[in-house]
């Protein structure tokens, strides 16, 4: 049987590719401490991990990283690679003696806490690589702990988690699945992420749409009720978001990411090709 990648996987493969066209910087715009040339951040996350470096320098690195994630899918993606040793030591201890089901369950956990840290985390920190990734630690072993405890029908063993429960845990990442598979529309994906996730009153989001509560709440009502659907039938997972990260919509059918689903996808910050680093 051949092997299907995992989410934490998946980010890698990305990274790796992304890296040396898309995800570079020049190291003396960064921090003094680094050599007046191009670097990739696939480079950048070796002198990270290397105990002579000193954490001033990592600290700016990841200043300049998580400023250009917040306004970049591609530099999520950066986000999430720099940080991946860490990441894969979490889920090292968290996925052990897990099913595929169950690993992928927890790995979404991880990247989702993650992608979360680094939209919120307070760039004046210090030492912000542990504030990133320590409490990924939390939410992986919250997923294993749901996992564990979850019924599993006799027919069904191996089975993931109920589709109630990922959209709950992981709703923007179903959500980039559920409208590259016209399940949803951009619109009803981001009504559903301004309501459930970030918490804007329905009567407000109505208004902004200039149409009653009602006709909110019944649109609302009615995408989710064919996410969960969707879900049930295997058509939308948090694998095809990811998998699919690097794809473009097609022209006049704009789709959420990993970055925003309350606007529109924002030009890359590292568009032209730039040299490997050497």
């Amino acid at each position: 049987m051949a092997h299907t990648p995992s989410p934490l996987e998946i980010v890698e493969s990305h990274f790796v590719h992304l890296a040396p066209t898309h995800l570079t910087l020049q190291g003396g715009h960064v921090h003094p401490w680094l050599q007046e040339r191009t670097y990739s951040l696939y480079e950048l996350r070796e002198v990270l991990m290397t105990r002579s470096t000193p954490y001033a320098v990592r600290d700016a690195v990841w200043r300049h990283t998580i400023g250009a994630a917040r306004l970049s899918q591609d530099w999520m993606v950066g986000a999430l690679g720099l940080c991946m040793p860490a990441l894969r030591s979490v889920a090292r201890r968290a996925c052990r003696n897990l099913t595929p089901s169950g690993v992928e369950s927890v790995e979404s956990a991880i990247l989702c806490d993650v992608i979360g840290r680094v939209r919120t985390i307070n760039l004046d920190y210090a030492r912000l690589a542990w504030y990133l990734t320590r409490p990924a630690l939390r939410a992986a072993l919250s997923a294993r702990k749901h996992e564990a405890e979850a019924p599993v029908p006799d027919d069904e063993i191996g089975q993931r988690e109920s589709p109630g429960e990922s959209v709950t845990a992981n709703p923007e990442l179903l959500l980039v699945s559920a409208v590259r598979n016209g399940v949803v529309s951009t619109d009803q994906a981001r009504l559903i992420v301004r309501t459930r996730t970030e918490n804007v009153p329905l009567a407000q989001v109505a208004r902004e749409l200039g149409v009653s509560y009602k006709a909110a709440a019944k649109r609302r009502e009615r995408a989710e009720a064919r996410l969960v659907a969707a879900v049930h039938a295997g058509e939308v997972t948090i694998a095809d978001a990811l998998t699919r990260v690097r794809e473009t919509p097609a022209p006049g059918n704009p789709e959420p990411g990993l970055v925003a689903l309350t606007k529109n996808p924002p030009a890359l910050v590292s568009h032209s090709s730039l040299p490997l680093a050497s």
